[in-house]
């Protein structure tokens, strides 16, 4: 793999990373980079259960809501310039340009760790990332950059296991090939994604909620208009219920059934509560990255 810089260091969290230092960590008085063994463009290698531990700690009080996979990761700045609704959780972006100067090619910030958003790059042929989780645009985190890995599916797509995933120019979310979608307008498909492992539909908006029953066996049924939600479209879909009053009805879960009238989802701590709420899909395809056109 062209770049690739073996290190000895040792995240504590994938998800969450989003820090002005370029060590991941500061002194909270003074803001001083803490010696960690991170810097950007140091690139390692995580097992499936080296990457699932370091998907549940927390950093920066940013919960996890999905499990990261098998695969090659790089610490990363991203740049000042990007578009900050583009930084997000399963979504692609590339190192911001190939270097033209000797004084480029040697700037503290290795080019190809210094990457942006989809909507300010030419062509996400420039060694392609994925974002793990929101960044503010200037800070640093680590990023995906090759693997089993999950890419924010763009709204209203019907996607069965193997299909093939394409990556639009404007927003960095990915789109099933030869289908279209209600959220984004930039028709130049830039590149090839990878092969999605799931078979679901995402949701065209947030679904709206009207009650839900008590837990049993781990999940809970929420009732409501479910549009589109014809077993078993939704399923291994991730949703953030909100709206509820009672507090252990809110939150970050995956569905496993679903209906025209009925959302099941992973929350064994749902009680009783009849209340408008919505569920809100995160859209988050799990898809073995390939990147044909280059890696990192």
């Amino acid at each position: 793999m062209l770049g690739i810089q073996f290190t000895n260091y040792t995240p504590t969290s994938l998800i969450g990373n989003n820090s002005t230092s370029p060590t991941l960590a500061a002194e909270v008085a003074t803001g001083t980079p803490l010696p960690t063994g991170a810097f950007p463009g140091n690139v390692f290698y995580l097992t499936e259960s080296q990457a699932a531990q370091l998907s549940q700690s927390v950093v920066n009080g940013a919960t996890p809501t999905f499990t990261c996979h098998a695969g090659w990761y790089m610490v990363a700045q991203v740049d000042a310039g990007a578009t900050a609704a583009n930084v997000v959780a399963g979504a692609i972006g590339a190192q911001k340009a190939i270097p033209s100067t000797y004084t480029a090619s040697q700037a503290s910030v290795p080019p190809q760790a210094l990457v942006t958003d989809a909507s300010h790059v030419l062509g996400l042929g420039i060694n392609p990332v994925i974002f793990l989780n929101t960044v503010t645009p200037g800070n640093y985190t680590i990023v995906q950059i090759a693997g089993d890995a999950h890419v924010t599916l763009a709204v209203s797509q019907a996607c069965v296991a193997g299909s093939s995933l394409l990556e639009y120019a404007s927003t960095g979310l990915a789109s099933v090939v030869g289908t279209g979608s209600t959220n984004i307008t930039d028709s130049i498909l830039q590149a090839t994604v990878g092969v999605a492992e799931e078979t679901w539909n995402s949701p065209a908006a947030a679904l709206v909620l009207s009650a839900v029953a008590a837990a049993s066996a781990g999940s809970a049924v929420y009732t409501g208009t479910i549009t589109g939600g014809t077993s078993p479209n939704f399923v291994g879909n991730r949703f953030v219920v909100a709206g509820f009053t009672k507090t252990a009805n809110n939150g970050t879960f995956i569905c496993t059934a679903c209906s025209t009238t009925t959302l099941t989802l992973s929350n064994p701590n749902a009680v009783a509560e009849t209340h408008a709420g919505t569920a809100t899909a995160l859209n988050l395809m799990r898809v073995q990255v390939k990147f044909p056109f280059g890696l990192i």
